[in-house]
């Protein structure tokens, strides 16, 4: 996974945004290109559900990269919301790569996806998984449609280095700041309200939001300024008790949010105050602590609390605590304040 404290602002740098078909293996390019983990990959449709930032740098030269949800063709709660943040990625990117897998070619509906960019964005088509020559000789040329295009294996790096050069020779260079900004890593059990804080806190729509648990899977992103100094916010994906992680996808996740810990300046653990406590909570608070990050406990959805006495595990009152309403955004402000006085120097 990239570090996230030398991650920097991608609104600095210029921005290339990965869309394209459900199972093309954007999210193994974006790994690939930015040469961390932070994006999840499966065998199963839509695992991007958020856009996920990354920083890439080729030969001196440095670009941002988001990964988004596929487009998909089915009637679930979550897929307008995927489309939604492809919409806004495709509307910041300075350039947009197309990408779909070489040995299905590019569908009717992709193809009518990329006319209604045409004019509106510049796109490069990108064949993924050319993963042998006999791959590449099979290949449809797609010369006809009229946009770059480019041919890459993401799990072998095949062609990335000619992609790379290419972007790095449209994109202006940019100098990067000197300064990173502190990482504020927001860590908890699925479903209690870290997207939700982490829009509270930027005051944006930028994670997917939703009742469903384990919506966010990837380490998703955004600035934030307090006071003066500028911070990043990591949503992680929420952490069940070890006996109940899935295989796949899951334990990925579970990987990054224990590494965004690690490279965390500041760890903000999400309860739910109508819930209570678990082992698990306890877990990601301790490991924490064990690295000497300050962490904050903050309990969620106070505004649904009927029950003031939910209990919880004694050992957590060795560590800061505040009652919130993240949706409601009440008690932001103390959030903020314990940030700013917890900064580490």
């Amino acid at each position: 996974m990239e570090n996230p404290s030398t991650t920097t602002d991608h609104s600095v740098l210029p921005l290339v945004a990965l869309i394209g078909p459900t199972n093309a293996g954007k999210s193994s390019l974006f790994n690939r290109l930015t040469g961390s983990w932070q994006a999840v990959t499966a065998k199963e449709e839509s695992t991007t559900r958020d856009r996920v930032y990354g920083e890439v740098e080729w030969q001196g030269q440095y670009f941002s990269l988001v990964d988004t949800g596929g487009l998909v063709d089915d009637d679930s709660e979550l897929t307008p919301q995927i489309f939604e943040q492809m919409q806004k990625a495709t509307e910041e990117a300075d350039l947009v790569l197309f990408v779909y897998d070489a040995a299905t070619g590019l569908h009717d509906r992709n193809k009518n996806f990329l006319n209604q960019l045409r004019g509106k964005r510049t796109v490069w088509l990108v064949a993924n998984k050319v993963d042998s020559i006999h791959r590449l000789h099979k290949l449809e040329r797609l010369s006809d449609i009229g946009l770059p295009y480019y041919e890459v294996s993401a799990s072998s790096g095949r062609g990335t280095g000619d992609l790379l050069e290419a972007i790095c020779n449209y994109l202006p260079n940019v100098i990067i700041p000197s300064h990173p900004q502190p990482v504020i890593a927001l860590v908890g059990r699925p479903n209690v309200g870290k997207s939700t804080l982490l829009n509270a806190l930027t005051n944006t729509q930028r994670a997917v939001v939703s009742p469903l648990a384990g919506t966010t899977r990837d380490i998703v992103t955004e600035k934030v300024t307090i006071g003066s100094q500028e911070y990043v916010l990591a949503d992680t994906a929420g952490v069940r008790r070890r006996g109940k992680i899935d295989r796949g996808p899951e334990a990925f996740s579970v990987k990054r949010t224990l590494t965004a810990i690690t490279q965390a300046d500041i760890v903000i653990a999400v309860l739910d105050s109508t819930a209570g406590s678990t082992r698990g909570d306890l877990h990601l608070i301790y490991y924490a602590k064990e690295l000497g990050k300050p962490v904050l406990v903050v309990f969620n959805k106070t505004d649904l609390l009927e029950n003031p006495n939910v209990p919880t595990h004694r050992h957590l009152s060795r560590f800061d605590q505040v009652a919130i309403s993240a949706i409601k955004k009440d008690g932001i402000n103390q959030i903020l304040d314990w940030i700013q006085t917890h900064t580490p120097r």
